[in-house]
């Protein structure tokens, strides 16, 4: 009741490292979550696992949207994660791919020129992954 109450006053409530720990599918009914975060560990993963990472992902995200949550996978490190879930309809994706931590005073146009939207200018920064070019290859 109180997350309900919380987020009754426009604050979006996300479960974050979805698929580890205490995070369990329960949860995805019983509280009111905006979005969730799927561990960065499934990446981690990806095309070294004897197991499919790859279905298991897909199967978050398709489980997200059906609860209509946004879905944000962390650790992406590579071209092809970042291909594959885009085409995994994820809605955003987070990772040492796109750049490290760095001081606000160290971000500049370089990430802009690098991952530019090709939705309507001022898109907001939780725009959908479909709205973002992938990356070139090469």
């Amino acid at each position: 009741e109180t997350l309900r109450r919380i987020k009754a006053t426009g604050v979006s409530i996300v479960m974050d490292d979805f698929g580890t720990g205490y995070s369990s599918l329960s949860y995805l009914w019983k509280f009111p979550f905006d979005k969730i975060k799927i561990d960065r560990s499934f990446m981690q993963s990806f095309g070294k696992s004897e197991r499919d990472v790859e279905t298991v992902v897909k199967t978050i995200i398709a489980l997200g949207r059906q609860l209509n949550m946004r879905v944000t996978v962390e650790g992406v490190e590579t071209a092809g994660q970042v291909d594959f879930l885009y085409n995994a309809d994820a809605d955003q994706v987070q990772g040492f791919f796109f750049g490290h931590p760095e001081p606000a005073s160290g971000i500049g146009g370089d990430i802009l020129k690098k991952y530019s939207r090709t939705g309507p200018a001022g898109a907001p920064a939780d725009a959908p992954l479909r709205a973002v070019k992938p990356p070139e290859r090469g």
